[in-house]
Order: C-alpha cells, then sequence, then structure tokens
C-alpha cells in the first residue's frame, strides 16, 4: 500500500525496481524512478487503466507486492487520537494489514518491537511509522503529541524514556531495539512520518546510529508533515544510510537484482 511518483528518489524506489526487475523488467536498481522505471511501471499496469502520469497507486504495488514474501507494517501512536483516526482507514482501504497502535505507555519502543517481531512472519519491506516529531526532536512511538504541553506535563511524558526514540536516549534503547536487526529484508527500510525530524543536527545523528543498528535507510522528513492519505512525505526529507553511504552506494549493491 504504498504510493510512489515520477522523479522520487528514496529506498521505496529501490524496493519497486526489485518487484519489477521480479515481474519481468530488466531495470538497474539506483532508486531513481525516472523514464525507464515509468515504462517499466507502463508495461506491467498495461490493460489496467494506469494513471497516465507514471504514479505507482496502491493497487499497482499491492499487484506487485503480492506473493513476494515480504512484509509492509505501519505501526501508529496512537497517543494523539488524530494519528490512528485519520491514517487506519486510509491504510487498511488501501490494501495494507491493520496498523500496530501504540499509545501513552511507559514502555512504548519495547512493545513496538515485540509487536513487530510478532507481524513479521515475512522479511520487512518497510516500517512505517506515523506519530508526532516534537519539533524534529523525537521519534515518537506511543506519547502522542508533546511539542505543546505546559511545562510540567511535558518533563513528566519526557521522563517516559522508553516511549521514544532520540539522540539523548539511544544508547539505553539499542538493546531493546536490537532484535529487529535480523528481520529486515536487505534493501528494507524504515521512515518516521514525524515533523522536522530530518531537519535537526541531533536528531540526524539518531538516524545515523539506527541505521547502522537496523543496516538499512531511515528516511524522516524535514519540515511539517501531513497527516491525510497514504503516508507520505511533504516536501523534502532526510535519509541515513548504513556506514554514512549515499542512495546510489547503498543501491548499487542490488544493481541488477532480483529475488
Amino acid at each position: 500500500m504504498l504510493r510512489i511518483e515520477f522523479g522520487d528518489r528514496n529506498p521505496k524506489v529501490v524496493l519497486l525496481q526489485i518487484l519489477l526487475n521480479r515481474h519481468g523488467g530488466s531495470l538497474v536498481v539506483d532508486g531513481c524512478y525516472g523514464e525507464r522505471t515509468r515504462a517499466a511501471v507502463g508495461a506491467f499496469q498495461r490493460g489496467s487503466s494506469p494513471p497516465r502520469d507514471g504514479t505507482v497507486d496502491p493497487a499497482t504495488f499491492n499487484a506487485l507486492f503480492e506473493d513476494s514474501r515480504l512484509s509492509i507494517i505501519d505501526v501508529l501512536d496512537a497517543g494523539d487520537p488524530m494519528v490512528p483516526d485519520t491514517a487506519v482507514p486510509v491504510i487498511t482501504g488501501a490494501g495494507g494489514a491493520p496498523p500496530i497502535q501504540l499509545g501513552l505507555m511507559c514502555n512504548g519502543v519495547e512493545q513496538m518491537v515485540s509487536d513487530v517481531l510478532r507481524s513479521s512472519a515475512n522479511p520487512i519491506a518497510l516500517l512505517r511509522i506515523t506519530g508526532h516529531g516534537n519539533l524534529g526532536r523525537w521519534m515518537t512511538v506511543s506519547v502522542g503529541s508533546v511539542a505543546h504541553l505546559p511545562a510540567d506535563a511535558y518533563r513528566e511524558v519526557a521522563a517516559e524514556r522508553f516511549s521514544y526514540i532520540s539522540n539523548e536516549n539511544f544508547e539505553e534503547l539499542r538493546r531493546v531495539l536490537s532484535p529487529l536487526s535480523s528481520r529486515f529484508a536487505r534493501f528494507g527500510s524504515m521512515e518516521h512520518h514525524g515533523c522536522s525530524i530530518g531537519s535537526v543536527p541531533g536528531s540526524r545523528s539518531m538516524m545515523g546510529r539506527l541505521s547502522d543498528l537496523w543496516r538499512v535507510p531511515i528516511t524522516a522528513g524535514r519540515g511539517l508533515q501531513m497527516a491525510q492519505g497514504i503516508p507520505r512525505f511533504t516536501g523534502r526529507v532526510f535519509s541515513a544510510y548504513p556506514n554514512n553511504d549515499s542512495l546510489s552506494s547503498w543501491s548499487s549493491q542490488f544493481r541488477n537484482a532480483s529475488f
């Protein structure tokens, strides 16, 4: 249940290209949705009234993804009721599995890892978390929106250091997060759809550490994100790649690859 558009350059395009090659394409996997990838999408869509602009809509992606023996897992920070109220009907309506919902718990990150492990019978192609970014400081998992709380309430939520991921608590969480390292597909990735995370230097550092731990790219938006429609970043993003790689160098290991 992904939406991928012509001109995109990101880890999800790597997944798309590998899926297209599995269905008879002959693309060089580079993570860039250019003319050759659009032609391969058109060839796959032929006869099914595809979008004229080459967009991979959820129906097209689901057809490509079917029988891939991969998992796409959504996690929602339900501490803010707006998040599940908005995202659940969209994700399930587009053919996705019901998201994992977590909210207002003192050990949310460990619960997330446990639930994701239980939900990932197949290697994870994408782990997608929808929650707030706390002005770019955190990847929230189960605390809801905290940026505008009164000072005392904010400090109380901030003390729940096992319910969000930040640069300050990353080493405390390393043991909790590490079991997911072996569950991603080699070309898998993770996204967090919180506002401004990709613009904050400390958060970028944390994303790099998480990318090295899980050995997959980690992506977050640089600006405000919209919780509407299929989760998709608004505006520019920042992606951290294992070993400080780039999209080009990371994707090169999958050149001419299928599965």
